[in-house]
This record gives structure tokens, C-alpha cells and sequence, in this order.
């Protein structure tokens, strides 16, 4: 079964993608990704609503947090 991963949004380090698992060029299943660099570990959700606001939150978290605040100011993040 093949896996086709698209870039929903991404902000101060923080992304949000689609995961869609194909058979025969058919989706089967799809999900939602939520990854950050900061210590939380990627999170998984199966409704995208709940997916955008996990996302929403956690990108407020990171522009508060010290370490992204300063890889935003270096330009090593968007």
C-alpha cells in the first residue's frame, strides 16, 4: 500500500500534514500528522477539525517558547 504525505500548513516550526494511504491509486484511509520542534512527540488524529486545532494551539506554544522565538530570529525557521 503506497502513502501520499501533503504539506497542509506549517508555522514557527510546527507542520501539519495529510497522510492518505492508497490502494490502486484509491485512498483508503486518511489521517492528519501534527509535528513541532519542540519536545512533544508527533501526534496522529483521524478528524481534521480536531487536527487544525491541535495545530492552532500548538504553534501559539512555540511562538512563546524561548528556543523557537530564537531560531526565528536567526531565519533557521519560518
Amino acid at each position: 500500500m503506497a502513502i501520499r504525505k501533503t504539506l497542509i500548513r506549517s508555522r514557527a516550526g510546527v507542520k501539519l500534514q495529510r497522510i492518505e494511504h492508497l490502494a490502486r491509486q484509491q485512498i483508503v484511509q486518511s489521517s492528519w500528522r501534527l509535528s513541532t520542534l519542540r519536545q512533544n512527540q508527533p501526534r496522529t488524529f483521524a478528524d481534521e477539525i480536531e487536527a487544525e486545532d491541535a495545530y492552532d494551539i500548538e504553534v501559539v506554544a512555540s511562538l512563546t517558547d524561548p528556543i523557537i522565538i530564537d531560531m526565528q530570529r536567526r531565519g533557521l525557521i519560518d
